[in-house]
């Protein structure tokens, strides 16, 4: 996205402007910010649907038989989640 940014300034790499200057000279915001948002209108459906419909209770399920790979577990979709209300200071009991 920043690249295409660059091509449309036309700003080369010599003169040594940051992805993060260049996000805040177009007032656009980052990738990280894009998707927080998406996962967060994601959830906002997800709450809202019946809890027998599948896509609602794919995320918070646990697998019944088989085994996890050595090391450190990976995210589920709640943890994922869990972090990004933490980071935005958004109250979970609601």
């Amino acid at each position: 996205m920043v690249r295409h940014l660059r091509s449309i300034m036309r700003i080369t790499w010599m003169d040594k402007v940051t992805n993060k200057g260049i996000l805040e000279w177009t007032g656009l915001p980052s990738m990280e910010d894009f998707l927080i948002r998406k996962n967060l209108r994601w959830t906002g459906h997800l709450m809202r649907m019946s809890p027998d419909t599948l896509p609602k209770q794919i995320p918070y399920s646990q697998l019944s038989f088989g085994h996890s790979k050595r090391g450190c577990p990976s995210l589920r979709f709640k943890d994922t989640i869990k972090r990004i209300l933490k980071l935005r200071d958004i109250k979970t009991d609601s």
